[in-house]
């Protein structure tokens, strides 16, 4: 059984007058809808994450910081990530509800997915590129401190590299990084020699799209990575599934098809079944064009509909 986040408190996390909002979250709940898939799919109970685990990764200066910042006239970074009224609160709600997908992905070694999720900027004291909290990183020392789960795999498709969830693990042996995305653009980082450091070097891959990037361009780079996750053996899955990486966006400049959100999701079930016991979390990450949400999280809730 799949499961899926699917709940309106969700679209708390909406930027007024900004690409990051709640539309996103309506036009994946209407393509479910339209392809007659709602009835296939269990729904995944969200909450608000605790600023108990809030703290698994963020500081507590900047939680306070974040409670403080309600006016839209302020930024909680350099002018990407307005505050807003409810800022707080909707952040919690995306945490929690990643929380919640962990919770339910070991519960059933299941599959499960929220589309407002996977929010890959941010560090531990400060927001970046749309992300308020980082629920992913979050995410990972939840599963090391609630279920002892220590090899995770994070795997990133989205146009702009995770450099939240590699410069805060870049030195964890235990966490490996798959991370494509589009060389050049926002955040401006994610070198293909950036392979971790220390004891972590090795586990990292970024690799560097260039500007106008096909499928084929994309899918010649899965054998060295399948031949690396053959050797890694991870407990759990994490799966930033991001639309921005599809053609047309207006915030990158890739030419991919929703094939890549097919393939890759087929290529990470595999793996969940050989080595997680089928434990794997997918989250939206970004996709800033409706028509590309509806292609590429379309595809990917068939794959796993298919697989179940």
């Amino acid at each position: 059984m799949v499961y899926v986040a699917l709940d309106e408190r969700l679209c708390w996390y909406s930027f007024p007058d900004h690409p990051f909002n709640n539309q996103r979250y309506f036009v994946f709940k209407r393509t479910l809808e339209e392809k007659n898939l709602l009835s296939r799919l269990r729904k995944v109970t969200i909450r608000s994450a605790t600023s108990e685990e809030l703290l698994l990764f963020h500081s507590p200066h900047y939680l306070d910081f974040v409670k403080r910042e309600k006016s839209e006239r302020v930024f909680l970074d350099g002018g990407d990530t307005p505050a807003f009224k409810g800022v707080w609160e909707a952040g919690r709600i995306v945490v929690g509800t990643t929380l919640s997908c962990i919770d339910k992905a070991i519960e059933e070694n299941t599959k499960v997915f929220t589309p407002v999720g996977g929010l890959h900027h941010a560090y531990k004291d400060k927001a970046s590129g749309f992300c308020v909290f980082n629920d992913i990183c979050v995410g990972i020392n939840y599963l090391r401190e609630k279920y002892r789960i220590k090899k995770v795999l994070y795997f990133d498709i989205d146009a702009h590299h995770g450099d939240g969830v590699y410069y805060s693990f870049a030195e964890d042996p235990d966490l490996y990084i798959v991370d494509f995305h589009q060389g050049g653009i926002f955040p401006g980082t994610g070198y293909s020699h950036e392979k971790g450091k220390g004891d972590a070097w090795g586990t990292k891959w970024n690799i560097e799209l260039e500007t106008g990037a096909s499928d084929e361009d994309f899918f010649k780079e899965l054998p060295p990575i399948s031949k690396f996750l053959k050797n890694i053996n991870p407990e759990f899955i994490i799966f930033q599934a991001g639309c921005d990486c599809l053609r047309g966006d207006p915030l990158t400049s890739l030419n991919l098809s929703e094939k890549v959100h097919l393939i890759v999701t087929r290529f990470l079930v595999e793996v969940a079944e050989e080595e997680t016991k089928g434990k794997m979390v997918i989250l939206g990450g970004g996709g800033y064009l409706a028509e590309n949400i509806k292609r590429g999280w379309g595809r990917v809730i068939e794959e796993l509909l298919r697989v179940s």
